[in-house]
């Protein structure tokens, strides 16, 4: 299903409606794939008490009896139907759910951090590695007020450069930093085939 939405990385306007590895739903780019939107949805299991109106019908006889009738006794039999109502308040489940939608960044990291290969023995410090860095980079971008492209392409950078060098010594938010700011030069100078 498409649906209509303004993409931060491409400006493409469509979408379509999907669902990521760990069962929530997302609305990806229809152009780059990239996660636009998330949304969580949650049962609510509501009980809403309703008023019951139950006619209670009475019919009384219409053949006369040997008894003596009480004039003021509402119940007297005189050969007609009478309806009473009674009401009583009962609880009708009502099954909901409620939507929540918020950007798809979180989604887009989860992605991102899956293709870390899992049989790493670091896998684990590779993957806090990478988290802190993409966090680095998209709060050093976002006061910049970067492109979502040179972001990715800084993590990219980063990616490369941490899986060829060791960082035991090193800051990960210097070596985020430093990918950034060669992101930032390569959108601005962008590369002949010479250099390549």
């Amino acid at each position: 299903m498409a649906t209509e939405m303004l993409c931060p990385y491409c400006s493409a306007a469509k979408g379509r409606c999907a669902t990521s590895t760990s069962g929530r739903y997302i609305t990806e780019c229809a152009t780059c794939g990239r996660v636009v939107e998330e949304r969580q949805t949650q049962p609510n299991h509501l009980f809403h008490i309703r008023a019951q109106d139950s006619p209670l019908c009475l019919s009384t006889s219409d053949l006369p009896t040997p008894i003596v009738s009480h004039s003021d006794d509402p119940f007297e039999p005189t050969g007609f139907i009478t309806a009473f109502s009674t009401w009583s308040l009962e609880p009708y489940p009502i099954f909901a759910h409620s939507s929540l939608s918020f950007a798809g960044h979180l989604a887009e990291l989860e992605r991102v951090l899956e293709t870390t290969p899992p049989n790493n023995p670091n896998s684990n410090s590779v993957v806090v590695d990478n988290l802190r860095a993409y966090l680095q980079i998209i709060d050093v971008a976002s006061i910049l007020g970067l492109d979502y492209d040179i972001s990715d392409h800084a993590f990219q950078l980063f990616r490369d450069c941490s899986s060829a060098t060791c960082l035991r010594n090193r800051s990960v938010e210097a070596l985020a930093t430093a990918a950034l700011v060669q992101a930032i030069r390569e959108a601005q100078e962008p590369r002949t085939l010479q250099v390549l």
